[in-house]
Formats: structure tokens, C-alpha cells, sequence
């Protein structure tokens, strides 16, 4: 900028000195005139300092984020009533599984001692095993305190080989429940030994069916299973079952089968074994687009004794689907029949004060009719409503002896009992955040020997809500009730009907960390000690408290 503008001073000095020099007229001589431009400051431009030192390149770090999850699955299931279990006792704990394996144990009332674990390895590709472990025992009942203690502990081990064509399945169980006859006269004296009952089982299966869905499927099993208790009854069960479908263009053709071979001993009884086979063969294919037929027939060979019954049965068997428009709604109709199996093993399971030495006898389903309707009422809101109305033949009901009324017969109907099921059920599932299961049955029985229907009840009710509140505590509620059962009373000398049950349940989780959570269960909230059976009152307010380890 200082050399520019004294150019600038230098050319106007000129053009004045010019203009002063030229003449009136415009003519004349250039005079001689000197110049000197006198520069009395050097302008200099320092030198910059530069600096060609290469910067060192940053060592390369892992990125390591943290990332923590925090993630529960609790199994939720609503299933319909079958009448091999009883629905009212104690069920087993549902936990939060946190991660794969997880250990919990607790105490509570009446004595009470729970503990439980599962144990299992990552599933890959090739396999998956793992075990399980469950005891909850109470030292004290609602009758005579020890004298109606009770007691139920298992182990399991299975696992799982996915191969390229084949997948195999292997599964072991042992159970060991402990119980008394406590639906004695309180007034009369008693050996507690004597009232003493402990049943033994444990079964082992096996499974082979093809990894991939293909036109051919199949899957073949096989279970053996041994019971025995303390009063010398021992029971053991060989089921072979085959499974298969295979298509033909757009049709199925099916085929399921299952033989199964039945020995028991008992103390004044050394039955025969007794044998049953079923073949069930049906073709599935298509009316129209939405309509799905499958018509087939069942076969039943067996070798029960029991009234004029014969040994070979054939069953009809049609089923009809129709999907509405949308999908979301299906219509089905079933007509159908099969021999059911009665074994030791269910007999136990359903009641655990059965006598010894009863007779045991298949269940001939002789006529088999149900339909109803499933579908969504919104996206996670499920439902289904239906009837079923069926024929049994040598259908089966609990009765009190008259001599030990803690005990109880097995009184079979040799004529053909009416049974007919209205049911509805609702399910809502969001996620974790809140599942919802609601069912209500309704039964209705016509006997046709037997003067009462026995130890069955006419209703049931079952509601299930799982919900989280926030993201650390987990509510889990139950309710249970049923009611219209009867029972021949021998002391009284007349039928009486039972008191109608209501059972609520709570749960509530609170994860205190990945690893750890507490747990607070009550049970049969409202403390009413509905009888089971006759004569067999469950016990009342149970509380359970612990600790949950998940690795």
C-alpha cells in the first residue's frame, strides 16, 4: 500500500509540473526538470518460519462402547383346560429369564422352601442342551399342621442335535412328589405313617424329525415311562408315536400313529399289559380358496375288558376351515371320535390320594363334535369361541371310599355319558410391557349309570396379566375359579356339592441389576380354603419371598 500511493504522488507532481510548463497558446519547448523521489522508509517483509516436522500419526484404539442389556423373557401361556392336571394346586415359578441360565431360591409359610434353576448353553446351529431343577416343599398343610405337609422336586436334562436333514431330541425327567392322606376324620386317632404317600416317576424320550420343511415330513418318538409309589403300585408305559404328511401338488396326505404297551402291578393286582394302537390316516385339500377340507378316519385296537366294549374302533373323521375375507377370521368344524388313553401316570397326576388297587381303563370317545371361531379383534388381540359336544363310554369319575374316605375310588359309567363345552377365551400381548389371557369354560355332564357326576366341575375361570410397570418392576397376577362339584358324602349318606373356589395370585419381580432381582409371591390371596377334593381343603394365605441370580 506505501509503494502504490507514491506512485500516485509521483504522477500528479508531474501533471502539474506539465500544465505550469505549457504556454498560453498551447506551443512552446520542454524545460528540464529534475525529479528525486526520496524513499525514507524500507519496507520488509520478515521471514515466515516454517516448520516441516511431520506430526506423528495417532495409535489406533478398539472401540469399545458400553452396552449393557437389559432384557426379560417370562413365558406366558394360556392353555385349555386338560383334566390330567390340576389346575388348582401350586404351579411352578415363571421367572425372569435375564439371560440364558438363572438360579432362584426363596422361603414362606407353612414352611415353605422353593428353589429353582436352568441351566442351558447358547443355541447354535449343531446343538442345544440343558438342565432343569424345581422343589417346592411344604413342612406344614392345612390339616393337623404336618400331617398335610406336601412336597414336589424334579430334575431334567435335555437337549437337542440340529443336523442337515435330521434333527434328534432327547429329554429326561424325574419327579418326586410326597403328599398325605389328610382327609381323615379329625376326631379319630391316626399313624402318620400310615397317611404317608410318595410317588416316584421319571421318563425318557426321544425324537427324530426333518430340520427342513420339505413335501415329505415326518417326526418319530418314542417314551418310557415308570411310576411307582409307596404303597407298592408300579406302573410302567412304552409309547411309540409316528407323525407324517406329504403333498401331492397342492392336496396333503396324512398319517399319525401311536402304539402304546402298558404294565401294572399293584398290591392285590398283577394286571396283564395292556395294549393300544391308533391310526389316524386323513387327506387335506382345498374346496375353494379359502375353504380347507381334511377327511380321513381313526382306528383304535385294544384290549380293555370293561363292559361289552369291543376291541377294534372306527371313527369317522372330517374337519372344515374357512378363512374369512381378510384372514383374520376362521370358522372351523370338527367331527371326529378316538379311544382315550388312562393310565396310572394321569390318574395320580390328577388326584394324588387315589386308592390302590383301582381298575384302569381306556375312555372310548365314541362320538366327538366341536366348532367354533378364532380370530384378531385388533393387531395383538387374539379370541376364540367355540362349543364341543362328545359320547363317552367308560368315562371315569373320583368318589371317597366309604370305608377310608381319604382315599378314592375310580367309578367308571359302562353307558354312554354326555359332555358338551362352551368356552371363550381372549389374548393380548404388547410386547414385554403387557400380556393378557382370559378363558371361561362351561361344562355340562349327563351320566347314564352312575347317579352324580363326581369331582367335576361345571365352570372354570382363568385370567392371566403379566405387566411392567416401569422398567425394573414386573407384576404378574392369576385368578382361578371354578365351581358346581359334587361329592357323595358316606358320612351323611347323601350327594353334597362343593364350595365354589376363587384363587388369586400375585407376583412381583424387581431387577435389581443384569444378574440379580427379588422376587414376592402370595398365593390364594384370598384365603379361602376351597376343597380340592372332598375331605382335602388347600391350604390358605401363601407367601413366598426370594432372590433371582441370572447368568
Amino acid at each position: 500500500m506505501i509503494v502504490l500511493r507514491n506512485l500516485l504522488l509521483a504522477i500528479l507532481l508531474l501533471t502539474a509540473l506539465y500544465s505550469q510548463a505549457q504556454p498560453p497558446d498551447g506551443q512552446g519547448e520542454i524545460e528540464k526538470v529534475e525529479i528525486e523521489i526520496i524513499r525514507d522508509k524500507q519496507i520488509t517483509l520478515k521471514k515466515a518460519e516454517r516448520n516441516f516436522e511431520k506430526i506423528p500419526p495417532r495409535p489406533a484404539e478398539p472401540i469399545k462402547p458400553a452396552i449393557t442389556y437389559d432384557l426379560v423373557n417370562i413365558p406366558f401361556t394360556i392353555s385349555e383346560y386338560n383334566p390330567s392336571i390340576r389346575p388348582l394346586r401350586a404351579q411352578s415359578e415363571v421367572l425372569p429369564r435375564l439371560n440364558g441360565n438363572y438360579v432362584a431360591a426363596g422361603v414362606g409359610n407353612f414352611g415353605s422352601l422353593y428353589v429353582e434353576s436352568y441351566l442351558t448353553t447358547k443355541r447354535d446351529r449343531n446343538k442345544w442342551y440343558g438342565a432343569k431343577i424345581y422343589h417346592r416343599g411344604f413342612s406344614t398343610g392345612p390339616v393337623d399342621d404336618k400331617n398335610s405337609a406336601s412336597s414336589q422336586s424334579s430334575l431334567g436334562l435335555f437337549g437337542t442335535s440340529f443336523g442337515k436333514s435330521v434333527t434328534t431330541t432327547g429329554e429326561f425327567n424325574y419327579q418326586d412328589v410326597g403328599t398325605y392322606f389328610y382327609g381323615y376324620d379329625p376326631t379319630e386317632p391316626v399313624n402318620r405313617d400310615t397317611l404317608r404317600q410318595r410317588y416316584g416317576i421319571f421318563d425318557l424320550s426321544v425324537r427324530f424329525e426333518n430340520t427342513k420343511p420339505a413335501d415329505f415330513n415326518y417326526a418319530l418318538s418314542g417314551t418310557f415311562s415308570y411310576l411307582q409309589d409307596r404303597l407298592e403300585a408300579a406302573e410302567s408305559d412304552v409309547t411309540l408315536r409316528f407323525q407324517s404328511d406329504y403333498k401331492v401338488k397342492d392336496h396333503r396326505l396324512r398319517l399319525d400313529a401311536d402304539y402304546s404297551l402298558i404294565a401294572r402291578k399293584d398290591q392285590a393286582i398283577d394286571a396283564k399289559p395292556r395294549n393300544l394302537l391308533r391310526l389316524k390316516p386323513a387327506y387335506e385339500f382345498n374346496i375353494l380358496e379359502n375353504l380347507v377340507m381334511q377327511a380321513g378316519f381313526n382306528i383304535a385296537m385294544e384290549d380293555d375288558t370293561l363292559g361289552k366294549d369291543k376291541s377294534v374302533h372306527i371313527y369317522p373323521h372330517v374337519r372344515a376351515t374357512y378363512a374369512l375375507t381378510g384372514g383374520n377370521t376362521v370358522i372351523y368344524a370338527q367331527f371326529s371320535g378316538d379311544m382315550d388313553k388312562v393310565n396310572l401316570h394321569g390318574l395320580a397326576a390328577e388326584n394324588r390320594w387315589v386308592a390302590s388297587n383301582i381298575g384302569i381303563y381306556h375312555t372310548n370317545r365314541s362320538i366327538d363334535f366341536s366348532g367354533g371361531i378364532q380370530g384378531k379383534l385388533a393387531k395383538k388381540l387374539n379370541y376364540e369361541a367355540g362349543l364341543s359336544w362328545a359320547n363317552l363310554k367308560n368315562f371315569y369319575f373320583f368318589q371317597n371310599k366309604a370305608v377310608q374316605p381319604e382315599k378314592f375310588d375310580v367309578l367308571y359309567d359302562l353307558g354312554n355319558v354326555k359332555r358338551s363345552n362352551l368356552f371363550a377365551s381372549l389374548a393380548y400381548d404388547q410386547s414385554e410391557k403387557l400380556k393378557l389371557g382370559i378363558r371361561a369354560d362351561y361344562y355340562s355332564y349327563f351320566v347314564d349309570e352312575l347317579p352324580e357326576v363326581w369331582h367335576r366341575p361345571t365352570y372354570r375361570l382363568r385370567v392371566n396379566v403379566l405387566y411392567t410397570l416401569v422398567e425394573k418392576i414386573i407384576i404378574r397376577t392369576d385368578l382361578i375359579a371354578q365351581g358346581g362339584m359334587k361329592a357323595f358324602d358316606a358320612d351323611l349318606g347323601k350327594t353334597v356339592t362343593l364350595d365354589n373356589a376363587w384363587d388369586v395370585g400375585l407376583r412381583l419381580d424387581y431387577v435389581l441389576s443384569p444378574r440379580f432381582s427379588v422376587f414376592a409371591k402370595g398365593e390364594n390371596l384370598m384365603g379361602q380354603e376351597y376343597p380340592s377334593f372332598l375331605g382335602y381343603p388347600v391350604r390358605g394365605i401363601q407367601l413366598l419371598g426370594g432372590l433371582t441370580w441370572t447368568f
